[in-house]
């Protein structure tokens, strides 16, 4: 009997954990397809703060055969301890040991950039997947035979393709060219009212296999964390409901750069106590420090035509939601699941992937009531008050209820979604 399944020609942009894990599911239920992974960068995009697997994304990535490259690469966190501001009272969150249920320190901590290198390396070498780096889209224009053409940056010439995947962020590009940038002129993102840094800064006595959290008055937000790899990693955060005190680093986002952002950071955080001079200290001389404003993405559609957004650029429920690299590697698995199983039609492919994973993506974009604010008060009192409440939750008699916990944050609660089967082994 002749095959009749279509070589479909597909472009993923976007090499980070989306597109590398899209590719990798597509390639085994659909090996007929031709993929194409774009990358704007150089080289493969191997930095990063650490991430989490977790829910609905475990067992996908134990069907991958890649669960026990991620244990191997965990960050060695063993829990989190949340820092009063004598710098030595603390309320603290051991790992439970339990990947059904996982505490504030997910059992699979694993740094981005190893996760991203994990995935890149399960492809790289694979028949029918090519990765093209140092390249991007500048137009994406369908056509009404079911085919997308699309216009390079730089040095590629225009192709077309039967499927183009935008899996490039928060930020995405192929969102703003496709889609535009929403009836509200916002790039479809729901702010939260909180601005990050991340940094890697050197290993001292002080630090400790636990993660530590700290708070200081006016919203600031000192969090650092274990690697494997004998440095420390930094995250640095300020959160308000008042979103005109982000005027200035805004601006320093979209126009300037690394001293700008580093010179606001100096500023806000003078006076916040415990370990800001060293954390500042080392901000300064870190290599690899990346800004970033905490949002959501949210789309009444993920699809048009032949394209799709998956990941960040598609619902990307943001970092303090515990899921965002977990919902990430869900929908890239429906995704691919949904096409094989109709990749003569691609737009009903689509409509089933969206009417498929919109209800666990409504479920990870619920956040904690109040948060992020909640976690990062603006005054004494409220620093008191959280601390007081986090030293209570901490309590082992109280941590035995921590299913109740997962009720109003998914990330920490039991999956409940019934993860969809597709035909998932190897076709030739």
């Amino acid at each position: 009997m002749v095959d009749q399944t279509p070589q479909l020609k597909v472009l993923i942009v976007g090499s980070g954990i989306a597109g590398p894990c899209f590719a990798f599911w597509l390639n085994k239920v659909l090996p007929s397809s031709d993929i194409t992974i774009l990358e704007r960068a150089p080289e493969p995009r191997l930095g990063g703060q650490a991430v989490d697997i977790r829910s609905a994304a475990v067992p996908i990535v134990e069907r991958m055969g890649l669960l026990q490259a991620v244990k191997d690469k965990t960050t060695t966190e063993v829990g989190i301890d949340f820092v009063y501001a004598d710098g030595k009272t603390k309320a603290t969150f051991p790992a439970s040991g339990d990947a059904e249920q996982q505490s504030m320190t997910s059992e699979f901590e694993i740094l981005r950039g190893d996760m991203a290198k994990i995935l890149y390396e399960s492809t790289k070498d694979t028949d029918r997947i090519k990765y093209i780096f140092g390249e991007t889209i500048s137009k994406v224009e369908q056509k009404a035979a079911g085919k997308v053409d699309v216009i390079f940056e730089k040095h590629l010439q225009p192709t077309t393709y039967d499927l183009v995947v935008g899996a490039d962020g928060m930020r995405s590009r192929t969102r703003r060219l496709v889609f535009g940038h929403g009836p509200k002129n916002d790039d479809y993102l729901y702010r939260l009212g909180q601005y990050t840094a991340y940094f890697t800064i050197p290993r001292a006595d002080e630090d400790t296999q636990f993660a530590q959290w700290y708070n200081a008055t006016r919203g600031r937000l000192i969090l650092k964390r274990p690697d494997q790899y004998g440095t420390t990693r930094v995250y640095i955060a300020v959160t308000d409901s008042d979103m005109t005190r982000f005027d200035e680093i805004d601006e320093a986002l979209r126009e300037k750069g690394q001293r700008e952002q580093q010179a606001w950071i100096e500023r806000v955080f003078e006076g916040a106590g415990w370990l800001t001079e060293r954390v500042i200290k080392g901000m300064k001389e870190a290599d690899d420090f990346y800004m970033q404003e905490i949002a959501q993405v949210k789309m009444p559609k993920w699809s048009k035509g032949h394209v799709a957004l998956v990941g960040d650029a598609a619902y990307c429920p943001s970092p303090i939601s515990g899921v965002g690299t977990g919902s990430a590697i869900v929908g890239t698995y429906v995704l691919a699941g949904e096409i094989s199983k109709s990749p003569h039609d691609i737009p009903a492919a689509l409509e089933r992937y969206e009417a498929t994973l919109r209800p666990f993506i409504e479920k990870v974009q619920k956040l904690i009531p109040g948060a992020p604010q909640i976690a990062n008060p603006q005054t004494e009192w409220g620093i008191a008050l959280f601390n007081h409440t986090m030293g209570i939750i901490s309590h082992p008699f109280m941590r035995r209820f921590g299913g109740l916990v997962g009720k109003i944050a998914p990330a920490f609660g039991k999956n409940e979604w019934n993860l969809p089967d597709y035909n998932t082994e190897e076709k030739s």
